[in-house]
């Protein structure tokens, strides 16, 4: 239903989205705490006010079907505050139902200045009406394209076009039976990639193809009583006490860059004064002047980049749900637990992280966590645990996801990357543990014997790594057999300025981000020993692959080698040569443009102190395109 707002009405909107953006990120995480303990008032309480604010603000700007929907989860509450209903599992579908329809109406007030109509929120209403008088909760209608005329097929708003096509071409499929077909389809027939990942993130967000379509009905079919329009209400404050002021994150960006060009000014005026003779009073003066401004700008930076921080609890408040939705699935018992939820974090990446953990976490449950009896069978609690965690450490941010369940078996992952021609057998028998968990990150490498709509579909960890890589992250794999797993990832705090270290080759200057570089030592060429088609470096009796920066670059080779720099990629490692080295400085990372933001290699470029641009070293996608060739020669 398309909405008119004037534009003073339009602004109490946006205040309105923010508002209820607020109250509806946190409900997943409060009701599942709920439904562990049921009898916590206070929490009762909290989620009762939520309700009832978003049930004000909505009924002040006339969004009717947010009102009902509010007005009846409002009740639910307030019956069970006062004991006179028990909350059950099955009362919880509901009412989380309840609240997805919600979050989906404030998604179509963002894009389109819609809601939900009377015929799309009747059904909710129902059940939701129906768990208020104590009636028997009966279970939503499946809705799929087996039975249907494509002409009554609607789809609700947003639905990709190639996602439209497939739910047509493949009636009486669900989602993940629709991907289950094209992935088994010989490579040639398959749609691009891009489709095949849009498909697999509409699963992982628990939507199927009854969320995606609705069917066109006879109106006199439709015909229900409903409820009574709400009285319109003055939309109440936030309970929340914090002084704060919502800045448009438009803004902030604009800020940012602005101090990003500062810091670049910074570093060319001191670079310049470098150069003076401290003789007399007005060059002293000066040099002290710009002392000053190098340090003010430095604390402005730090400012202006915490105005991007945000806490990790925006993304990890999502979990308990999903978590507690897909153990239902799978018929498994599984305690969630977070920590390190204010641990801070760029925006930037953070948005961009999601998708990433949402896939880990439903690995650790689909193929680490065991059936409740085979637990016990193991001496282990019936319920097993995933823990997601974020803590600090330095300028890097450390998330890990560890589970309790069956670890991974080398052994296997080993014969499989075999049979799947990623690696020769060879390769296997010389590998080490750690290599043998980077197979995990292989394009189209699974170790799940049957395919099922949660994972196992050959699509997926490598998405991770690649997105995490895209950060200029790492992603690392801890196991033991038998015990558990973790994945662990470090990032960098943000993706806008960084230190970086300036090497020289083929007189060229390049930077490598510093939290790569592991260790900087002299080149020696008796300690460069051959290994097959491969170089290597020997240091401490410690064995590296080495490459030049000329080489990975794929330029002219000629020059002396005066230094190596160790740099850690993945789970290795590797040494690099270069022609000389210019030393630490604090960058600010400029993209390339759209022509040459996919060059294997580069990550950015930058402005240095005596204005020269220098491109930006990306040592896990330069390495990647030999990892194939590397893997199993240490």
């Amino acid at each position: 239903m398309k909405l008119n707002f004037s534009d003073d009405m339009r602004e109490i909107l946006e205040e309105f989205l923010v508002e209820a953006d607020e109250i509806l990120s946190d409900l997943d995480q409060e009701l599942i705490e709920l439904e562990e303990n049921p009898e916590d008032k206070e929490l009762l309480n909290k989620i009762f006010r939520g309700m009832h604010t978003l049930k004000g603000g909505a009924g002040f700007l006339g969004l009717t079907s947010v009102v009902e929907i509010a007005h009846k989860i409002e009740d639910i509450f307030n019956l069970l505050r006062n004991d006179e209903l028990k909350l059950t599992s099955e009362m919880m579908d509901v009412i989380l139902e309840g609240v997805d329809k919600l979050k989906e109406a404030v998604e179509m007030l963002k894009e389109n200045e819609e809601i939900p109509d009377e015929e799309d929120v009747r059904d909710i209403l129902n059940r939701l009406e129906n768990v208020l008088s104590g009636g028997d909760i009966v279970e939503p209608e499946v809705v799929n394209s087996e039975n249907i005329n494509p002409e009554e097929i609607e789809f609700v708003e947003g639905v990709d076009e190639e996602i439209k096509r497939l739910i047509l071409q493949y009636p009486g499929k669900d989602l993940a039976g629709i991907l289950e077909e094209i992935i088994l389809l010989p490579p040639d027939e398959r749609p691009p990639l891009e489709v095949i990942e849009k498909l697999e993130k509409i699963i992982s967000e628990g939507k199927d193809v009854k969320d995606l379509i609705k069917i066109k009905k006879e109106k006199e079919d439709e015909k229900r009583e409903t409820p009574e329009k709400p009285v319109k209400e003055k939309k109440k404050k936030s309970e929340k006490k914090e002084e704060v002021i919502r800045v448009d994150v438009e803004r902030v960006e604009v800020l940012m860059n602005l101090v990003g060009e500062l810091v670049l000014d910074r570093n060319r005026i001191v670079k310049l004064a470098s150069g003076l003779e401290a003789s007399g009073e007005t060059v002293e003066e000066l040099l002290d002047s710009i002392t000053g401004m190098s340090r003010t700008v430095s604390d402005l930076q730090d400012a202006v980049m915490k105005l991007r921080m945000q806490p990790v609890k925006k993304i990890f408040s999502k979990f308990p749900r999903i978590v507690r939705d897909l153990a239902k699935k799978l018929n498994k018992k599984v305690n969630l637990v977070l920590e390190g939820e204010d641990t801070e974090i760029d925006r930037s990446i953070l948005d961009k992280l999601e998708d990433p953990l949402i896939h880990l976490v439903r690995n650790a449950i689909d193929h680490g966590i065991e059936p409740p009896e085979e637990r016990v069978m193991k001496g282990k609690p019936e319920a097993g645990t995933v823990k997601l965690s974020a803590f600090q450490e330095g300028d890097r941010i450390i998330i890990a996801i560890e589970d309790d369940g069956r670890g991974i078996d080398v052994e296997k992952v080993k014969k499989k990357a075999v049979e799947k021609g990623l690696i020769s057998p060879e390769q296997a028998q010389n590998m080490s543990e750690k290599e043998a968990y980077e197979l995990l990150f292989m394009p189209g490498f699974s170790t799940t014997e049957q395919i099922s709509d949660v994972s196992g579909r050959g699509v997926g960890m490598d998405v991770v790594a690649s997105t995490i890589h895209s950060l200029r992250g790492t992603i690392e794999v801890e196991s033991e057999l038998g015990e558990g797993t973790k994945f662990i990832m470090k990032l960098p705090l943000t993706v806008a300025i960084i230190r970086t270290l300036m090497v020289g080759a083929n007189n060229r200057i390049f930077a490598i981000p510093l939290y790569s570089v592991v260790e900087i030592v002299r080149y020696e060429p008796e300690n460069v020993k051959h290994i097959g088609q491969f170089k290597s470096f020997m240091l401490r009796d410690e064995v590296y692959l080495l490459f030049s920066l000329n080489e990975l670059f794929d330029i002219p080779d000629e020059s002396k080698k005066e230094f190596i720099v160790i740099v850690r990629v993945g789970e290795k490692n590797i040494a690099i040569a270069v022609e000389d080295l210019f030393g630490e400085e604090e960058i600010v990372i400029k993209p390339l443009g759209k022509l040459l933001e996919d060059v294997q290699g580069i990550a950015g470029a930058t402005i240095t102190g005596d204005g020269k641009v220098v491109l930006i070293v990306d040592t896990n996608s330069l390495i990647n395109d030999k990892k194939s060739q590397l893997v199993g020669v240490l």
